[in-house]
């Protein structure tokens, strides 16, 4: 693996990332790769997540209208309560341990966990090499279809097989992809000893329990935006979305606290780019606010494509996946 610099440098860094299953139903593409993506990462942990701190606590959903929620009321209805149930009054006081801003929708297989453990446990194998540090200048295709890479500090590797996994396209891709860039600013509020946090609790954004002595709230998004410090009015924006979440949990702007600021990869129509754009070449980008749930699952459909393996979701992913969807941009 050829690192530009150290593993979960990028949005993989942040302190925390909520993972949950998009709500949708059965015909709804998000709803059920996120829900494949979190299944598969709770197998991991299960099996290999020792090291990793995390906890699937539960998430109450809000909805910004009535209609959504008469949608989803409609939805949970037929969905077992291990998967969705509807939360309201003092049920969904006690639930999340304060007053949600209105009832919502209770999904017990969400979670939390930390990014950079993660991607250090998933990284943490005899087979895998990891070069921090390792910027590639150039990529250039061999007549047997092999790849040559070329490093800034002169060294070169080649190999039949080459992923380009760097969260946005680049310059190095020899296709355009429709990949954009999303600014996000997460804040923090320092954790309360009489005011308690049970679940994440989310609507257009989340807070969740205190996790090493904060809540984190996120996060603000913002196109065509490079500035890399934290902003106070950003903290405004999500002290804002806080009160649409618990409006009585922090009343004064003063306890909010800057937190980091990443970027996502984004696309279209929010799924990732993942398959083959030339022999020998493959891509796994644009996972914008999902890539700790569903990046992990797509490396394993990716790869069982490329060996020939039995796949890990319906053959009919390959193509709704296919990185060259958009065409040329």
């Amino acid at each position: 693996m050829l690192e530009r610099e150290q593993p979960a440098s990028g949005g993989s860094g942040n302190p925390v990332a909520v993972v949950r299953p998009e709500l949708g139903g059965a015909d709804n593409p998000i709803a059920e790769f996120s829900a494949s993506g979190v299944h598969w990462l709770q197998r991991w942990l299960t099996q290999h997540g020792a090291s990793v701190p995390h906890a699937f606590c539960g998430a109450f959903r809000m909805t910004r209208d009535q209609r959504r929620h008469d949608k989803l009321r409609d939805y949970a209805s037929a969905r077992p309560h291990d998967e969705i149930m509807e939360v309201s009054g003092a049920a969904a006081d006690k639930l999340c341990g304060q007053t949600p801003a209105s009832s919502g929708f209770f999904l017990p297989q969400a979670g939390w966990l930390e990014p950079v453990a993660l991607v250090h446990a998933m990284l943490d194998h005899p087979l895998i090499q990891v070069h921090p540090h390792a910027e590639v200048t150039s990529l250039v295709q061999h007549a047997d279809d092999s790849w040559q890479l070329s490093l800034s500090d002169g060294e070169i590797f080649s190999a039949a097989q080459v992923v380009m996994a760097t969260a946005y396209a680049t310059q190095l891709s020899p296709v355009p992809l429709a990949v954009d860039r999303a600014r996000g600013q997460l804040s923090v509020v320092p954790e309360q000893a009489d005011q308690a946090i049970h679940v994440i609790v989310c609507r257009d954004g989340y807070i969740t329990p205190a996790i090493n002595g904060v809540h984190t709230i996120g996060a603000t998004i913002q196109y065509d935006d490079e500035d890399a410090c934290a902003r106070k009015t950003d903290d405004l924006e999500n002290f804002q979305r806080l009160q649409r979440l618990l409006p009585s949990f922090a009343k004064d702007l003063g306890m909010v606290l800057s937190g980091r600021v990443a970027w996502r990869a984004t696309t279209q129509d929010r799924l990732p780019l993942v398959g083959k754009i030339a022999e020998g070449l493959s891509v796994s980008v644009g996972h914008g606010s999902r890539g700790i749930a569903c990046a992990p699952l797509c490396a394993e459909l990716l790869v069982a494509a490329l060996c020939g393996d039995p796949l890990p979701m319906p053959r009919e992913w390959l193509k709704r996946l296919d990185p060259l969807r958009f065409g040329p941009r």
